[in-house]
């Protein structure tokens, strides 16, 4: 497996791990408004990469940049575990070059 598949298959997982996560976070009793805007960033910064690797000239081109971005974003809104796999499939990515 190259490490442009590695990438790509990270950054699905992540993307959809993040979402998962932030729509299991609206599961709480007593929500915050600043806790929602979190979740809401948290999916759109998933549905971001989720998109990127399906559509991949239409949308945002995937690369190790956006992917370091986006994690680091994604591990400090709500999303740990989806943060992480997108973080080093942006590391991946980085060792391709």
């Amino acid at each position: 497996m190259r490490n442009e598949e590695l990438m790509k298959l990270l950054a699905v997982l992540g993307g959809v791990i993040a979402i998962i996560e932030a729509i299991l976070g609206f599961n709480e009793r007593n929500i915050e408004s600043t806790r929602i805007i979190l979740l809401v960033i948290s999916i759109i910064l998933g549905a971001i990469i989720f998109l990127s690797v399906i559509i991949p000239h239409k949308f945002v081109e995937l690369n190790w940049i956006i992917c370091v971005v986006i994690g680091i974003l994604m591990i400090i809104y709500t999303s740990q575990i989806g943060g992480i796999l997108i973080l080093i499939a942006g590391f991946v990515g980085y060792t391709e070059r």
